[in-house]
């Protein structure tokens, strides 16, 4: 019997997570995939691990104890809301598993030591309960976001939409084997898969006034580098048609001339409408000391209301 990939969701019982919930039951292939909701329940209000423990609360014991069986009444439906929507999105009532499990060392810590089993993929909101803006991240989410390099991590922010999908493509070997990977989620009916290759000038920072290279090496330079892309391109295709997805869904794009890598991902996916991100960890120029990439922290931090699968 084959066993189904396993996608772990962090739930918190906020509307961002249900945002996020709704995101995935809609972007993922429902009769292939497993779904595994997990919540952490801290057992007193956050306040107190402010303060350095549960000292010094007895005299709120009575008060506490009431808030933790609301807790845990406001959570067990929310897990049943999150289950329905998977189950109304074609999932198998039996491919949806809930887990609620008392904080052991901290909320991402124990997400994270969770995630270490056979997860096939981990998912979050990019925001919690609390009361920051729209472009900022979360706690949990930022917590994940910098140590989750085991797995691949999905982080949604707002309500994106779910069947055009943007994939931030480069010559690293992380970003073809990690979204050969991924693609296999996907819903077969997404409308389309864009490869994105970013080719930035030789002159950066600063091409419009600096004179360093001449024009003709500018125009190698790109030339060169859009080549040498191709073949990546044509192998990543290949798979996406050999697993399913119809060739007309896919296509190609190579940015020249543009400064930024972040910025252009960005803001190629607002033109075009695309919700849905997929970025390396690390590019080409991985550099091991540092957890993530600055093109996919820019990014992170930029498209805050789409979600963003770090691979």
């Amino acid at each position: 019997m084959t066993t189904l990939p396993v996608i772990l969701v962090a739930v918190d019982g906020s509307d961002p997570c249900m945002d996020a919930i709704t995101y995935i039951s809609r972007i993922l292939s429902p009769n292939q995939i497993a779904i595994e909701l997990f919540h952490v329940r801290a057992g007193v209000p956050e306040a107190v691990f402010d303060q350095g423990g549960d000292d010094g609360t007895t005299a709120y014991e009575a008060e506490i104890n009431q808030w933790n069986d609301l807790k845990g009444t406001e959570i067990q439906a929310f897990m049943d809301k999150a289950r329905k929507v998977f189950t109304t999105a074609g999932f198998p009532p039996d491919a949806v598993n809930t887990t609620i499990r008392s904080r052991k060392t901290g909320i991402a810590r124990d997400i994270i030591n969770e995630s270490k089993q056979a997860y096939s993929l981990v998912v979050i909101g990019r925001k919690g309960l609390g009361t920051l803006p729209d472009f900022m991240m979360g706690s949990i989410a930022a917590k994940l976001a910098e140590s989750m390099s085991h797995v691949p991590l999905v982080v949604v922010g707002g309500q994106p939409e779910t069947t055009k999908v943007l994939v931030a493509f480069d010559r690293s070997r992380s970003i073809r084997k990690g979204f050969e990977s991924v693609s296999r989620l996907f819903s077969r009916s997404l409308e389309e898969i864009l490869l994105c290759h970013i080719i930035r000038p030789l002159s950066v920072p600063h091409p419009v006034t600096c004179t360093y290279f001449s024009t003709k090496t500018e125009a190698h330079w790109l030339d060169e580098h859009s080549r040498l892309i191709i073949p990546a391109m044509v192998d990543v295709k290949k798979h996406l048609s050999s697993i399913g997805f119809d060739p007309d869904t896919f296509r190609t794009a190579i940015l020249k001339k543009k400064i930024s890598r972040a910025d252009a991902i960005v803001r190629e996916a607002d033109a075009h409408e695309f919700g849905t991100l997929v970025v390396g960890r690390h590019g080409a120029s991985s550099v091991k000391e540092f957890t993530m990439g600055r093109v996919t922290r820019k990014v992170l931090s930029m498209a805050y209301n789409k979600a963003i699968w770090i691979i």
